[in-house]
């Protein structure tokens, strides 16, 4: 998101970017902003209803020519909230922009209230009739009208944007379930996914995961976030990482000459947890990588493509 800040009396503009990471904050921000200006016109109504006989003892509402300051005023409040609800729009989008198609199944906003009747900089006219429909100086019930659209609205983006906000937080986190970054990013594939001839005996066979070649010692991290279920030595991979990731997602890592995770522990996407070594029925340094979906292997680079 770009910002462009315009200052008074001739001062250069400034602008400024806020990434994704920065957007659910502001959200919060907006709606606590316009929650205070409705219980500040709130306050005035029941101020003015309160200090004018006429509504106490409910004989009617005072045209502008008897409160015409605290109506400027409410009406001054109005003209704030309904700016912001234009500024939670722009915000509902740039979420909605965020999840993609699945913004489409949180519902959309309604329309805006329509705009105050009052200008916040004109002045009430003393002639003005009431009953006038056309020409009828703006009453604190009329006012209050307005409040009850805008609070309305306020209601109706709020419910909104804490949806997506909901959306925004499931998908980053999914995002980082998923193994999309390389393990190691300076070697090189060696063998990819798929059928090849085994550098051991000579025969055709299955390559169930991806080989990185790297120096032993080469660190080596998380594809993504998730839990270590397994650490242990096995015959042909030698010291292996098993990690799951949720959603019947694993991955795993072999022929590591260290391991610095433990099990039961929780990584993070792009964290150290080995080394590159030659453990195992190994040619020579390198991580074996596979990806296992429900048990199967998959191909790799299904979800390393996601990011490139």
């Amino acid at each position: 998101m770009h910002i462009i800040l315009v200052a008074d009396h001739g001062s250069a503009p400034k602008s400024f970017s806020i990434g994704p990471a920065h957007i659910v904050g502001l959200g919060s921000i907006l709606i606590s902003a316009i929650v205070g200006l409705v219980i500040t016109v709130g306050g005035i109504i029941q101020a003015v209803s309160g200090a004018d006989p006429r509504i106490a003892n409910g004989g009617g509402v005072p045209n502008v020519s008897d409160v015409g300051p605290t109506l400027n005023m409410m009406a001054a409040k109005l003209g704030e909230m309904e700016a912001q609800l234009l500024r939670l729009d722009t915000f509902s989008d740039r979420l909605s922009k965020l999840i993609g198609p699945r913004a489409g199944q949180l519902g959309s906003p309604s329309a805006a209230p329509n705009a105050p009747a009052v200008s916040p900089n004109s002045s009430p006219s003393v002639a003005a009739k009431p009953e006038s429909h056309s020409n009828a100086a703006p009453t604190i019930e009329m006012l209050r009208g307005q409040l009850v659209k805008v609070a309305a609205a306020i209601e109706d983006r709020t419910t909104r944007i804490n949806r997506l906000e909901s959306a925004v937080v499931d998908v980053r986190a999914a995002k980082q379930s998923l193994p999309t970054i390389p393990p190691i990013t300076s070697g090189y594939h060696s063998s990819d996914y798929g059928s090849r001839i085994d550098p051991f005996d000579g025969k055709a066979s299955f390559h169930a995961g991806i080989d990185f070649v790297a120096p032993t010692g080469t660190n080596f991290t998380s594809t993504a976030s998730g839990i270590v279920v397994s650490t242990r030595q096995l015959p042909d991979f030698g010291n292996v990482i098993e990690i799951d990731h949720g959603n019947g997602l694993h991955s795993l890592y072999a022929h590591a000459s260290r391991i610095l995770v433990q099990q039961g522990e929780l990584v993070l996407k792009g964290q150290v947890i080995g080394q590159v070594g030659t453990t195992g029925r190994s040619t020579g340094p390198h991580l074996h990588f596979e990806v296992h979906e429900n048990g199967q292997p998959i191909n790799p680079q299904k979800f390393l493509n996601l990011d490139s």
